[in-house]
């Protein structure tokens, strides 16, 4: 099966049912900053001094009075309100459109690189809480770091909900009927900009077992789980609806292929009993891989760590295949493949921890990429990625990798 006569999408689509085009797919899963800059040419300000100048280090300090007092719920109640809508309003009119002008650079980028697909997950979660810190609007807290390339990154710092109490009175769970509307408008522009380029895969983030351990926190979600059931119920019951609706909004703007990602393992394993993973998550996953397959579309999952003790939920849950294979857990490509590779789509295969980072040599690359393509790609049902998005990846090692998918990559696998 060549595929020449196909659009991007569609020969997506053939891979994940297990056809071998004229060669192997690829996939971009997004790209953080600087990888783009590397692409598309710096930004005429950088990013740190946009964020970092004295004005907007100001403007943050007092936003971070106002996010303060939007959760002090002992004070003022008018003052509290007041301080809420000034957060929600800081965060429509300063934070989105900054984010989605950001989701759309990584677009062109793959496009610039020669891709043959791109995962951009619609993002409307970021708020700016004070100078220090980001918040994400289902309740917890990052740092707000430089990424040592002049942009602005963010790393976990904590829950912002860690109780069923702080659950019921967080006041920036955002509305899923306009979360959905909005993510209906972001793939409606995204699709009428490149769905003739490059086959658009589509996400709302975050999951749902990743929202409640980063908004509860993972000490407190696993003794919830014991003792307050009901509240865990309610929090993926939420979640459930604000994915279902946005994957269906974005259905609607023309995505045929969705990858849901949702961090379920550490590097050595899942982070809670299968059993569990299965009985809390399960029946949501199920709904939604149901719901896309009975509007002709293809599903896939990303979660990070080693999910050898997950597949077969995976599979069961109706995922049509899954990325990360994370280079740097114990999950074992070549015996998923074996073992799973005629139901299940593999995506990925190349480390960001140093396989495509300046300190590897194109012979490196080049090896690498050889070694998973002839792994992986016998039989279709994989798309050559790299493992994870990363801020130090190497444009010219991910054209290696891009070079050996249309050279060595060619059908029959050498």
């Amino acid at each position: 099966m060549k595929g020449k006569t196909m659009n991007p999408t569609e020969r997506i689509m053939a891979v994940i049912d297990g056809h071998e085009l004229d060669r192997v797919q690829t996939c971009c899963v997004s790209l953080d900053d600087w990888p783009v800059h590397q692409v598309l040419g710096k930004p005429l300000i950088p990013p740190r001094l946009l964020f970092k100048n004295p004005l907007s280090v100001a403007l943050a300090k007092w936003i971070g009075k106002h996010s303060k007092r939007s959760i002090d719920f002992d004070g003022d109640e008018i003052r509290r309100i007041a301080s809420e809508r000034t957060v929600k309003k800081l965060k429509k009119t300063l934070v989105d459109p900054f984010v989605t002008d950001n989701l759309m650079k990584r677009a062109e980028a793959a496009v610039a690189l020669g891709f043959d697909a791109i995962h951009t997950g619609f993002d409307g979660r970021w708020m700016i809480w004070d100078e220090k810190t980001l918040a994400v609007n289902t309740g917890s807290l990052y740092d707000w770091i430089e990424d040592g390339h002049g942009n602005m990154y963010y790393m976990y710092r904590e829950p912002a909900i860690p109780t069923s109490r702080d659950f019921d009175r967080w006041p920036y769970f955002p509305d899923t009927d306009d979360m959905a509307q909005r993510c209906h408008d972001f793939y409606l522009q995204m699709m009428k900009k490149y769905e003739d380029k490059i086959c658009v895969i589509g996400d709302i983030m975050f999951g749902i077992h990743e929202t409640l351990f980063a908004s509860v926190g993972f000490e407190n979600l696993v003794l919830a789980i014991r003792r307050e059931p009901e509240f865990i119920r309610r929090f993926i019951d939420y979640k459930d609806e604000f994915i279902f609706k946005g994957v269906m909004a974005m259905m609607d703007a023309g995505v045929k292929i969705v990858l849901k990602g949702d961090d379920m393992s550490f590097k050595s394993g899942p982070m809670l009993n299968p059993k569990t993973v299965d009985e809390l998550f399960g029946p949501a996953y199920t709904r939604l891989c149901r719901a896309v397959h009975d509007r002709g579309g293809k599903i896939l999952n990303h979660s990070c760590g080693d999910n050898t003790r997950l597949f077969d939920y995976f599979i069961k849950w109706g995922y049509d295949g899954g990325h990360t294979f994370e280079t740097t857990s114990n999950v074992d490509i070549a015996y998923e493949k074996k073992t799973h590779g005629d139901r299940y789509t593999i995506v990925g295969g190349m480390g960001v921890d140093y396989i495509l980072t300046t300190r590897s040599t194109p012979e490196e690359v080049r090896e690498a990429a050889r070694n998973v393509i002839k792994t992986c790609a016998p039989g279709g049902r994989f798309l050559l990625a790299m493992a994870h998005t990363h801020p130090e990846l190497d444009v010219e090692k991910i054209r290696i990798m891009l070079e050996e998918a249309k050279d060595y990559g060619r059908y029959p696998i050498a």
